[in-house]
């Protein structure tokens, strides 16, 4: 995928995307990454954060790995309580499902972000979405449905820099020494279900649950 998108800055360029809007908002699930691996990861970039400041760079506490977007499963018209039922209803069918480890390889690129590439774990998270995507409806007007190629593919990952404009093709050759790079594994003990803007960050994030993965 890292190959495939670094083709595809040097043709097209960048694309904008709504996470970048103020007003966003979604009801998803994540996995947060463990403090220690998120700095790494923000020292990693610290001389491309230095060389190209204007776009947007997740602090180590913003870091995670989306499991998936819940808002395709919110029945329009229910309000606070549908959408309360659904985050209960998320988080015991999470409970249900085994930790696993994961590890933070590599910075790669997507037309739109930096991100890590994670290791190790696309089938348990695979199992995850699969267990929620069983356990709700998908409104047939949902907003921010999966793509097919969502569907059909883990993309496994956690953001690092999200970027707001074109991007200088000199930053992706700044990236090449850190695309086997490793930056921990950890185990993932707990999923969170959020209300959150485009980057998880800690104003604008609302943890409404936690599930604990068994043992």
């Amino acid at each position: 995928m890292g190959l495939v998108s670094r083709a595809r800055l040097r043709t097209i360029g960048w694309r904008p995307n709504d996470r970048l809007d103020p007003d966003f908002s979604c009801l998803t699930t994540v996995i947060r990454v463990p403090e220690p691996v998120g700095i790494r990861i923000e020292s990693a970039l610290r001389d491309v954060r230095a060389l190209w400041p204007g776009h947007a760079y997740y602090p180590p506490s913003a870091m995670h790995v989306t499991v998936l977007n819940l808002d395709p499963y919110v029945a329009a018209g229910e309000g606070e309580s549908g959408e309360a039922a659904l985050v209960a209803r998320a988080a015991d069918v999470l409970a249900t499902q085994p930790r696993f480890r994961v590890t933070l390889r590599g910075l790669n690129l997507s037309p739109w972000t930096v991100f890590a590439q994670a290791y190790g774990a696309d089938a348990e998270v695979s199992r995850l979405r699969g267990a929620l995507r069983r356990a709700f409806d998908e409104q047939a007007d949902a907003p921010r449905r999966d793509s097919p190629l969502r569907r059909a593919l883990p993309l496994v990952l956690s953001n690092a820099v999200r970027f707001t404009g074109p991007v200088d093709p000199a930053l992706l050759r700044a990236l090449r020494t850190w695309r086997a790079r490793t930056f921990g594994p950890f185990e993932v003990r707990e999923v969170e279900v959020a209300r959150t803007d485009g980057f998880y960050s800690a104003e604008r994030t609302q943890v409404l649950a936690r599930a604990e993965l068994r043992v």
